[in-house]
């Protein structure tokens, strides 16, 4: 009985996928889809690297591995290649985090020993709301092991943010008002390290959105991080399209024009046209108080410059 039953399974079985293929439907799948050589486009043409200096690293991902990068991921935290969400190809870096203890995932670029001027170029996608109070990281700058300089989203607020360090304390800046999850945006950094004299210029989308001198406690820089800096830094982030250079030549200047723009290039710098930021200025920093009260929680001796944010 048991085996007339079996067989009559498999029947049925075979049957249905005789149906699907006459059809042309895809067979039902039993778990989410893993990256591999298969489902990524491994003969996808190469990155265009328009980009000054040498190149730490750059991948579209297709090749199905995370070679280039550093890796680091514990507890729940996880980094691999995803053909869940795509900029361009079928495939994607993922790094997931979440708010158990130990939740760590995060990429690193070596960048030229003495490196006085770094581009970094992706495309992320944030694909859900983090913690209430914390931030999802995109590019983070580290002179020494110390961060200097980086670029986030505040949960909850939504707000693209600069953070710089410097031995007076933390500036932030405000570089967009909202950014949505779930939708692909592209973040482009030059950063010319000099101190109190440092040099950066920011496109997002393909616009300047930052071009000025801010101040930080290193004169060099040596590693850029993607992803998590500490633990419960919850957050899902698809990253397509990597370019990072670094050298010590003469620097490009500051502001100048993106290397190969993908945004209107006769636009000007502080031109937030469509964006209903009007009253925002590209390169205004808003002091620790200020974004607190956009964050709706109390300035905490972490954002006053007390001690170093982890977040």
């Amino acid at each position: 009985m048991e085996g007339r039953l079996m067989n009559r399974v498999v029947k049925l079985c075979l049957a249905g996928s005789l149906v699907l293929a006459i059809l042309g439907l895809p067979a039902l799948s039993l778990g989410p889809e893993t990256a591999g050589a298969q489902a990524c486009v491994p003969s996808t043409e190469a990155l265009r690297d328009p980009y000054p200096g040498i190149q730490a690293a750059a991948s579209s991902f297709e090749a199905g591995t995370l070679d280039g990068f550093g890796i680091s991921a514990a507890g729940t935290g996880s980094a691999s290649v995803s053909t869940g969400l795509s900029h361009s190809g079928n495939c994607a870096a993922l790094l997931h985090t979440t708010a158990v203890p130990g939740s760590i995932a995060r990429l690193t670029v070596g960048l030229t020993p003495g490196t006085t001027e770094a581009y970094a170029d992706g495309w992320f996608n944030i694909a859900a709301e983090g913690m209430a109070g914390n931030n999802v990281p995109y590019f983070r700058f580290f002179a020494g092991g110390v961060r200097v300089l980086d670029v986030f989203r505040q949960n909850i607020s939504h707000e693209l943010v600069l953070r710089t360090s410097s031995p007076a304390g933390f500036a932030y800046t405000t570089l967009r008002r909202d950014v949505p999850t779930d939708s692909w945006h592209r973040l482009v950094m030059h950063v010319v390290p000099n101190g109190p004299g440092t040099n950066v210029q920011i496109w997002w989308d393909g616009r300047s959105v930052y071009a000025g001198t801010v101040s930080i406690s290193a004169t060099t820089l040596d590693t850029l991080q993607l992803g998590s800096e500490h633990d419960q830094q919850m957050a899902d982030i698809y990253i397509d399209d990597v370019i990072i250079n670094s050298g010590t030549g003469t620097p490009a200047p500051v502001p100048g024009p993106l290397p190969e723009p993908k945004g209107d290039p006769s636009q000007r710098f502080d031109d937030f046209h469509g964006d209903g930021q009007s009253g925002l200025l590209a390169a205004g920093t808003v002091t620790s108080r200020t974004l607190a009260s956009r964050m709706g929680r109390p300035a905490s001796a972490d954002m006053l410059g007390l001690k170093n944010p982890l977040t």
